[in-house]
């Protein structure tokens, strides 16, 4: 039998397994700024790759409600990247990417007659914005400040560990 909905799982599937990709990386990210003692950017990089994993949730969700399947698997592999400003720029541009896409399938959601898969797209494209204006932030201080930001990331992990 056809899914009347299978260009909507398609889609949700694809976005499933960019957001399980994209939420590795950050997570690679993570534990590499941690690892450096850049424990603001770790904890951004961390909140970001969780909220990848809630839509995963989400986009999963919605495939079983319209009667498919869930592929969980990632769209592409981690990429080993260690220096922070190819962290920052790599992030950017995946965000940017996703929003891209996720507006773009939102339109087709709309043309197969699938509100509802169009305002999840719609609800996400909105953190996924979010997280690049952060992105871009941090990219900004990098530029601005330099190795003299990471280096107040630093001593600030430094007193921090020392509190313990």
């Amino acid at each position: 039998m056809d899914n009347k909905y299978q260009k909507s799982i398609d889609m949700l599937n694809k976005a499933t397994g960019l957001e399980i990709a994209t939420s590795l990386q950050y997570m690679y990210f993570h534990v590499h700024c941690e690892e450096l003692g850049y424990r603001y950017l770790a904890e951004m990089f961390h909140r970001i790759s969780i909220a990848e994993m809630h839509h995963i949730e989400e986009f999963s969700e919605r495939i079983l409600f319209l009667g498919g399947d869930v592929e969980m698997n990632p769209s592409f592999r981690t990429l080993q990247v260690t220096d922070v400003n190819e962290m920052l720029k790599m992030a950017m541009e995946l965000e940017q990417n996703t929003v891209e896409n996720y507006n773009e399938w939102a339109k087709l959601s709309c043309d197969n007659k699938d509100a509802g898969t169009r305002q999840l797209f719609v609800e996400t494209i909105a953190e996924e914005e979010s997280h690049l204006d952060r992105f871009r932030t941090e990219f900004d201080n990098m530029k601005a400040y330099g190795e003299n930001y990471l280096l107040l990331q630093s001593i600030a992990e430094s007193k921090h560990a020392n509190k313990e």
